[in-house]
């Protein structure tokens, strides 16, 4: 079992909201016939907490101490419409960012995969097998595209959500994980998907990691 948990591969993608992070990585685990994952990851970490999904999914774009004092409201009652249940005990950003990194540690064990966001390239940063990717892009380019994909209409919301979610994910990573997680020595590979288009972007992850292969 230790041998065959050796020859998984994992690529991590890290991404600023707006740079098509997302979409490349479902390119490039298409074309490698890897496993996706970016929510379920956030799926797990629901289910081994016994809460809802929804609760969760934002905790990482606000600071420790607000989403804190927001899941101990939900702690003592449901949301309108009575559609969740209570969670005891409350759920602490660290309580979650321990649970995702083991929940990521678990899916490179047993499979090959393209994980997108939740801390991937942290949690793996001492395992072999791994290929750290970070996608950014021109902030007018990230910009229109959240527009285009979110359906905004009002360009200085959508730039205040860009910079909104940069400013709450560096915070949330320097929190959790002591570290910038912009800072190019996390990374194997720094993609500008602005300037190299989504699909060249995918061509080279893909070609990085057909490389590895070959070297087992």
């Amino acid at each position: 079992r230790h041998m065959s948990e050796e020859r998984h591969m994992t690529i991590t993608i890290s991404r600023q909201m707006g740079s098509g992070g997302a979409y490349v990585g479902r390119l490039v685990a298409e074309e490698l016939g890897f496993k996706y994952l970016d929510r379920e990851i956030l799926r797990q970490a629901a289910e081994h907490f016994g809460t809802d999904v929804r609760i969760l999914e934002d905790i990482a774009e606000r600071s420790p101490g607000i989403i804190e004092t927001i899941i101990k409201g939900f702690s003592y009652g449901t949301l309108t419409g009575g559609t969740l249940q209570p969670m005891r005990p409350a759920v602490y950003s660290r309580d979650l960012f321990t649970a995702e990194c083991k929940i990521i540690q678990g899916i490179a064990d047993r499979y090959n995969a393209v994980i997108v966001g939740r801390g991937g390239f942290y949690a793996l940063r001492e395992r072999p097998r791994v290929i750290r990717v970070f996608i950014h892009a021109a902030l007018e380019f990230r910009v229109k595209r959240v527009m285009q994909v979110q359906k905004i209409t009002d360009i200085r919301e959508a730039r205040n959500r860009v910079k909104d979610s940069d400013q709450s994910r560096t915070k949330y990573i320097r929190d959790m994980a002591g570290i910038d997680w912009t800072d190019s020595r996390n990374f194997h590979l720094c993609i500008d998907s602005s300037f190299i288009g989504f699909r060249e972007s995918a061509k080279m992850i893909i070609s990085l990691a057909k490389k590895m292969q070959l070297l087992d």
